[in-house]
């Protein structure tokens, strides 16, 4: 069955329902650790009512193609709680506050949540960037803060004894988008691209599953501007969304699939529904039938992911959970350019950025987030430098500063380089010596 139908049977009755998924009961045989695990999951869809939703210089959202989730997931050893939030949008809104929040819902402080977005473009806040641009705008923003509320607070009442594992494979479904070379938007394989597929598997003492993390590089954007009815975009989670829901669908997955973005700022998808006029040959928008595009690459990638499940070990049932929050400072810049064009008129120098950054690190596994788009080679610096056995990169953490790229990106300034607020020549040193300190 098509992805789109799989979505349509499966997600369109729950209509702002939400989904806790707690431990199974043990057997009285069991021995329970000090891990504890809890999940949720609540749907955070945009109601019909909103449509035509309307942003400055582009289509109209005309609908929604697919439902799109908060997802959270809460650990507790007893000493330390943790919560980590996955939110299909293109970046966390109101940062501060929606932070502040899960912490209180979670019972713990806010240097001890994870929050990140997926950097799913398809949804009507991927054009908000701090102003208000659509009168509905702040309902939505609301709504978005309200379900990951929720689900933390799924989360915490379903925790229960729990084992964890973790493992790395790979997936091919990733690619450079360019900005190495200096031609952003043209796929540039023979550029840096990790391939890695990151999973962690939490379950009960009997060995059903309660909730995976799956991590992997690549935008979230197979459909991004692809006009795909009523001359507009329809609101769906792509890659990142359709992976979630069939690992959440599938035997080997589990209840609650929480999708972390990798190292992504430089990564798209292989196959776009969207594609630009390149070398002589017209642009084309495949329209609907971006939507196999969809298809086939989520299978792809959840397919990897369920091989990579299968392989771990039944796991630990009791944890040291360390958490740090810090920044790591760069000097900043802004590049000038000339509209309409593109040519850069100035580089000039402006205030040191901080970059949020939050580790945590659970027994012998880091999961190092960072709040940017973060280039793939800065992303492979920092497992590189980290002393854990496997160290997983997470960006689009709350409070991203923006693209943060290699420093050859800046050679030929594309896209990316020129919407950058960090000067060449910190960040991939900084990065991973901030995070290795922090995850010691």
């Amino acid at each position: 069955m098509p992805y789109s139908s799989l979505l349509k049977a499966r997600l369109r009755h729950c209509a702002l329902a939400a989904l806790a998924i707690g431990a199974m009961a043990a057997p009285a045989a069991a021995r329970a650790g000090d891990l504890r695990a809890g999940a949720g999951r609540v749907q955070i869809t945009s109601p019909a009512s909103i449509f035509p939703y309307k942003v400055p210089r582009e289509h109209d959202f005309v609908g929604i193609h697919d439902d799109v989730f908060a997802r959270a997931l809460v650990l507790d050893n007893g000493k330390t709680r943790t919560a980590i939030v996955s939110i299909e949008v293109t970046q966390v809104p109101e940062p501060h506050d929606l932070v502040a929040d899960v912490a209180r819902a979670a019972g713990t402080s806010p240097d001890h949540v994870m929050v990140v977005a997926t950097h799913t473009h398809t949804v009507p806040l991927v054009f908000y960037h701090g102003e208000v641009n659509n009168p509905a705008q702040p309902a939505e923003m609301a709504r978005v803060r309200a379900g990951a509320v929720e689900a933390v607070r799924l989360a915490v009442h379903a925790l229960a004894p729990a084992r964890f594992s973790h493992g790395r494979g790979t997936a091919q479904v990733n690619v450079n988008n360019g900005e190495e070379a200096g031609t952003p938007g043209v796929f540039n394989p023979a550029a840096s691209s990790d391939k890695s597929l990151d999973v962690v598997r939490l379950t009960d003492l009997a060995g059903h599953p309660l909730a995976v993390l799956v991590n992997y590089a690549s935008h979230g954007e197979v459909m991004f501007r692809s006009v795909t009815r009523d001359g507009g975009y329809e609101v769906t989670g792509d890659l990142p969304g359709a992976v979630s829901h069939m690992l959440e669908s599938l035997p080997g997955g589990a209840p609650v699939a929480l999708y972390l973005p990798g190292a992504e700022g430089d990564q798209l998808p292989l196959f776009k529904s969207l594609q630009p006029a390149v070398g002589g040959m017209p642009g084309t928008d495949e329209g609907a039938g971006g939507w196999a595009l969809l298809d086939v690459q989520s299978r792809r990638l959840t397919q990897a992911t369920l091989a990579a499940l299968a392989s771990l070990p039944a796991g630990d049932d009791s944890a040291s959970i360390k958490v740090s929050a810090v920044t790591a400072m760069c000097p900043g810049q802004h590049i000038e350019v000339e509209h309409p064009g593109g040519r850069v008129l100035g580089v000039h120098d402006t205030a040191p950025v901080a970059i949020p950054v939050a580790v945590l690190r659970i027994n012998d596994l880091v999961i190092a987030g960072v709040g940017a788009d973060l280039a793939s080679n800065i992303g492979q610096a920092i497992k590189a430098a980290s002393p854990a056995v496997q160290t997983t990169v997470v960006s689009m953490l709350a409070g991203a500063v923006g693209y943060v790229l290699n420093d050859k990106a800046y050679e030929k300034p594309g896209h990316g380089a020129m919407g950058s607020p960090i000067k060449p020549g910190c960040a991939p040193t900084v990065l991973p010596a901030t995070v290795a300190a922090a995850a010691q």
